[in-house]
């Protein structure tokens, strides 16, 4: 198709987000192209843990949002369905090392229970009596959940982009948008583009676009470990998550003295290892002194881990917002523009409901009331307008 062509929206970002967007939107008869600087899941989706996990989310909006997306991927990964065979369901393990960690598991049994959202607990108790052998003798509590879930994020991001109906860009930077009453205008680096409505899945690229906008990049450490080989290795059918890392997303004065910690098992037998919150931060360099403190917490609460070899390690950024909220929506001041950035980890969680959502909006439908409470709106004091 010609560049010049008219479509009824075009999704700026290709990451898990944008691509559930154009999905959903195409879904619906829409006329949809998708660009990005770099191509699909380049970025936070390419390097994500995959988790869609409720019990990681703060309690409130987040979580119930969370629910949502969870059991909407349950039934779009049915037979046939777009996640069919990249989205599965999986058990999940939170444990606590100090009695500000058996408090932050106390409230998250409470908010599972109190906001009827979709995961369940299993067993709680001592780490000995855990289905998980090995703990650390600082581990005094784990928490065994059912029904959270996993897909990774290049795999769902070429899922969504796979059906026929979207046309995509890459690589193609958009460096300028001017909104109007009835069309947006795009100037890219392969030339001007035309759509009814922009949809900007940017991540910290949104920041470029719309500067006033509080974005804040957050980058964070990863390991990759080798293939298990012996024959002792503990069993790990699900993620093991301290729950510090719960008391980091939520807590304003994070105890230094807490190290966060999640020990991911992966398909192919490695482990994923992560992972840290640092404002500021890029992808293009790791920090030592964190990846230490990491794999020290982590080997202090599985010593199994010791005895695996580190093999890669490497820093992502997630896109963060100053009320720790995602950005969904459309701002008065630019007209058939609307924003979907800010999930700071929650992407892989939220894409499928959002994308959802979101195409529901660009068609002009009604959407969740959750969603709703996201919107830019909440930010428009700050003057925030395109540049």
């Amino acid at each position: 198709m010609s560049r010049n062509q008219q479509y009824d929206a075009i999704i700026a970002g290709a990451g898990i987000v944008g691509a559930s967007i154009a999905w959903h939107a195409a879904r619906k008869g829409l006329r949809i192209a998708v660009i990005d600087s770099k191509g699909p899941a380049a970025a936070a989706s390419g390097a994500s843990d995959g988790a869609v996990s409720v019990a990681s989310k703060r309690s409130g909006i987040i979580a119930a949002l969370a629910g949502a997306s969870l059991s909407y991927c349950r039934v779009l990964a049915e037979q046939a369905q777009v996640l069919a065979g990249v989205f599965h369901t999986r058990p999940s393990y939170l444990f606590a090392r100090s009695d500000t960690e058996t408090d932050a598991l106390d409230r998250l049994t409470a908010m599972l229970t109190g906001q009827g959202l979709p995961v369940g607990v299993t067993r709680d108790g001592a780490a000995e009596k855990s289905s998980v052998a090995g703990f650390g003798n600082s581990v005094t509590r784990v928490l065994e959940l059912s029904g959270e879930g996993h897909m990774l994020g290049y795999e769902a991001t070429q899922a969504f982009m796979e059906p026929s109906g979207i046309d995509g860009y890459w690589p193609c930077r958009l460096d300028a948008f001017e909104a109007m009453k009835d069309e947006v205008v795009l100037q890219t680096s392969i030339g001007e583009l035309r759509a009814g409505r922009l949809v900007l899945a940017t991540g910290m690229g949104t920041a470029n676009l719309m500067p006033d906008l509080p974005l804040i990049a957050r980058s964070g450490q990863l390991i990759i470990t080798d293939r298990a080989v012996a024959a002792d290795w503990p069993s790990l059918p699900g993620p093991l998550t301290s729950a510090a890392y719960l008391l980091e997303k939520s807590a304003r004065n994070f105890p230094n003295t807490l190290v966060p910690v999640v020990i991911d098992p992966l398909s192919t037998g490695q482990l994923l290892i992560g992972s840290s919150r640092e404002d500021g931060g890029c992808e293009e360099q790791t920090d030592f002194h964190t990846v230490r403190r990491i794999l020290s917490s982590g080997v202090a609460s599985l010593p199994a881990l010791a005895r695996r070899r580190i093999i890669r390690v490497f820093a992502g950024v997630r896109t963060a917002t100053v009320d720790g909220l995602p950005i969904v929506g459309e701002f008065p001041e630019t007209p058939n523009v609307l924003l979907a950035t800010g999930f700071e980890g929650d992407g892989i969680c939220l894409a499928p409901l959002i994308g959802r959502e979101v195409a529901a909006m660009v068609a002009g439908e009604h959407t969740m009331a959750e969603v709703n409470a996201l919107s830019p709106m909440r930010f428009t004091r700050q003057n925030v307008a395109s540049r």
